[in-house]
């Protein structure tokens, strides 16, 4: 019996992190739909599957594009965050054997 309820604790406790999960995804959905362009450090970690640290580190670093209105608010433009990434595209060994 106890372990029937640790296993729907568990279930239970996993189902709210993917509903969590699902809800931030719909979330910049429907900011990509509707026409706002940028989002935020946390959004934009979940999107790409970073940490947030990672993100600040890279904006540190200056290797990621972004804004800072008024100096404090941290905001990235979707379609340039979508360019970043297809900037950083490796060719596949096949690419690499076409080419030759």
């Amino acid at each position: 019996m106890d372990e029937q309820i640790d296993f729907n604790a568990e279930t239970l406790k996993s189902l709210k992190q993917l509903n969590q999960k699902i809800n931030e995804l719909i979330n910049m959905q429907r900011k990509a739909v509707t026409g706002y362009d940028y989002i935020n450090a946390n959004e934009l970690a979940e999107l790409l599957g970073e940490s947030k640290k990672t993100i600040y580190t890279r904006v540190h670093n200056r290797q990621i594009p972004f804004y800072k209105p008024g100096g404090k608010l941290l905001l990235f433009k979707l379609d340039e965050i979508q360019e970043w990434v297809k900037s950083g595209r490796h060719s596949s060994i096949e690419e690499i054997r076409q080419r030759i």
